[in-house]
């Protein structure tokens, strides 16, 4: 039973061997079987295309607790636009920049706690309404926080 089993392991690494060494010829074993690729659908609709960033740039927000600037939180954000609105969300950066630094000032000195760091997800969320709300809804898809840092 033992040997059975040898000789049938053997006999698949030959066959194998032999279709990828074919294959590796140029030759397409299987094409001249007749056994072919499955059919690939024609309905399927084309991937989406990669996403579209507006730099905005390092937004640099005072945290203001106890009518003092405690701390100061630093990032970079990106703002994900449709290629069509890219032009117009450039074109209302320094709209975008005074909404965002209006909103972020109150949000941060009241969420803001001892020894808390920044949460990028909350904060992406609200830039994308602030943006919604500033420039229009449907403009921002959503926003990128990169290195967020509490100074």
């Amino acid at each position: 039973m033992v040997r059975l089993i040898f000789i049938v392991v053997a006999l698949l690494m030959i066959i194998g061997a032999v279709l990828g060494g074919l294959y590796f010829m140029g030759v397409d074993p299987l094409a001249k079987l007749g056994i072919t690729q499955p059919m690939i659908h024609k309905d399927e609709p084309p991937p989406p295309p990669p996403p579209t960033y507006v730099d905005f740039g390092i937004l640099i927000v005072p945290v203001i607790q106890d009518r003092e600037v405690k701390k100061q939180a630093e990032m970079i954000v990106r703002l994900e636009v449709d290629p069509k609105n890219k032009e117009l969300v450039a074109k209302n950066l320094p709209r975008l920049q005074n909404a965002y630094l209006e909103d972020m000032i109150g949000y941060l000195s009241v969420t803001l706690h001892e020894g808390q760091q920044l949460d990028s997800n909350a904060i992406a969320r609200r830039l994308v309404s602030v943006a919604d709300k500033t420039i229009g809804p449907g403009y921002i898809k959503g926003a990128v926080i990169e290195n967020p840092t509490l100074k």
